[in-house]
């Protein structure tokens, strides 16, 4: 059997063919020791060496259960025990023992089990890792992961081009939990279905509205029926926090009297005590109190309310031909900070972002914004959504 020269890398050895006979053998000059053969069916590691007129021959597993690393550690501790004792010595240890399934590769994912050094997953996007799994490829939870292969990660992706949002979504998950696999595992895993597979552009987030004109915004957010939707929006807008925090807050986190507010987690991980408006305060005063701790309580009891969608003119919950969404308040607040006057740190700074400066500066930025930056910004707001009802006025209306 002639033997074939070639690297052993995941793309060369998903190509290596089979070119007739029993089986077509491969070798990377760079494993002593270590070669693939590839039969009709199956790709196989095998560990080979001549010492001491004899040879020795030894079959270690099969590509892709048994990676690259996995393969040549194995040829290298079996060449080390020919060497010292003049045979293989073998271990208890199962050979090819099966590979951990999609679901439990998600479950170490969350919850740091493979090192303790693993980012914090919060328990909304675990949800919604699991959701997304479990709602478009149900029948990979159970797989061993080393049995989803790119194809399969590809035409799924492919196949959900009229979801491109919800396709990138359900990528973004993959690739988080493979790459868990792949930093922290000490066994030499180096699987990764997601590698190189394309995803779709995001969406753009562009105003419903013409932003040199009058902003509708205070004008849709009155006519909201709900009075702690409308709350949560204003507390949006006069903020220019993310829905997720919004969601988070907790009465605790809101000091009245300094007149300032603390988010506990943010984006990146961090805390931060940032300035209120007093437009921003007087929504928090007049915001019903349905709970001892959650600011914005939803229709079920000790849940915070559910994420805000697009509103129309009169307040009212569209899929299309609205004219605000969560999203665009964010926008909105950086605008009238920078009509303020406000520099882009500060700006950057008042709305939460996660980079306030390149590098190491911007972990030393703290208190780049006051009480009077809030109150121009909210001015500012105030101003270009004219005319409209005062706070008090919109969240004291029945």
């Amino acid at each position: 059997m002639a033997t074939l020269e070639m690297t052993f890398t995941k793309g060369a050895l998903d190509k290596a063919a089979h070119t007739g006979g029993a089986a077509t053998r491969y070798r990377d000059t760079r494993y002593p020791n270590l070669y693939l053969e590839v039969g009709a069916r199956s790709k196989t590691w095998r560990f080979r060496k001549f010492w001491k007129g004899q040879n020795f021959t030894e079959t270690l597993g099969t590509w892709p259960q048994m990676t690259v690393i996995e393969a040549a550690q194995t040829a290298a501790e079996f060449n080390t025990r020919i060497e010292e004792a003049g045979v293989i010595v073998r271990n208890d240890a199962p050979r090819n023992a099966p590979e951990i399934t999609l679901r439990v590769a998600l479950e170490q994912h969350v919850t740091k089990a493979l090192d303790p050094r693993q980012r914090h997953v919060s328990a909304e996007t675990a949800a919604g890792y699991a959701a997304m799994l479990r709602l478009h490829t149900p029948r990979w939870l159970d797989m061993p992961i080393t049995d989803i292969t790119r194809q399969m990660v590809n035409e799924k992706i492919k196949a959900m081009a009229n979801k491109p949002t919800t396709a990138s979504c359900l990528l973004r998950a993959l690739g988080a939990i493979y790459g868990t696999q792949l930093a922290y595992r000490d066994d030499g895993y180096e699987h990764d279905p997601t590698y190189r597979v394309k995803g779709y552009e995001a969406r753009t987030r562009e105003l419903l509205f013409d932003e040199a004109k009058r902003w509708p915004a205070m004008e849709a957010i009155s006519k909201v029926p709900n009075m702690t939707r409308r709350a949560a929006w204003l507390a949006l807008l006069f903020t220019g926090f993310r829905m997720s925090n919004i969601r988070a807050l907790r009465w605790q986190d809101i000091d009245f009297d300094e007149k300032m507010l603390t988010l506990g987690r943010m984006k990146n991980g961090l805390r931060r005590t940032f300035p209120l408006s007093d437009a921003a305060l007087d929504v928090f005063r007049l915001t019903p109190r349905t709970h001892d701790q959650i600011v914005f309580e939803g229709r079920h009891y000790n849940k915070p309310i559910t994420g805000l969608r697009q509103i129309d003119i009169d307040g009212n919950d569209v899929d299309n031909g609205g004219v605000l969404r969560p999203h665009d308040t964010r926008h909105l607040f950086s605008s009238a900070a920078a009509k303020a006057g406000l520099s882009g740190p500060v700006i950057n700074w008042m709305r939460g972002d996660v980079t306030i400066m390149q590098g190491a500066a911007g972990r030393y930025m703290h208190d780049l914004g006051s009480h009077a930056d809030a109150n121009a910004i909210a001015n500012q707001i105030v101003s270009k959504s004219a005319p409209a009802l005062s706070v008090e006025d919109m969240l004291r209306r029945a």
